[in-house]
């Protein structure tokens, strides 16, 4: 099944809330498709770390968010091609 998501803005990592923002829903999903719990957290930091968040599990997006909005909107385009964590990395490589 492939994702469209609304594409990341800077601003995003500094908003509140009631819904989930776009960033939020990827990190959600970045965390199912890589097998849920710890191994998805870790899928999930892996393929952020991919597309070019530099920070840790440790830093707030808002601390850079010019980067991790990019690193969020790469990851956003894979996911809209492809589900498969392999496919997912291959892309965020290219």
């Amino acid at each position: 099944m492939n994702r469209d998501f609304v594409e990341v803005q800077v601003d995003d990592f500094m908003k509140i809330t009631v819904e989930a923002l776009p960033h939020q829903e990827i990190e959600t999903v970045l965390s199912t498709i890589g097998g849920g719990g710890a191994k998805g957290v870790a899928f999930k930091q892996e393929m952020l770390k991919i597309a070019g968040w530099t920070g840790n599990k440790l830093t707030s997006f808002a601390k850079d968010p010019e980067s991790a909005a990019e690193a969020f909107n790469k990851v956003r385009l894979a996911l809209a091609k492809t589900d498969n964590p392999d496919d997912i990395r291959i892309a965020l490589q290219a």
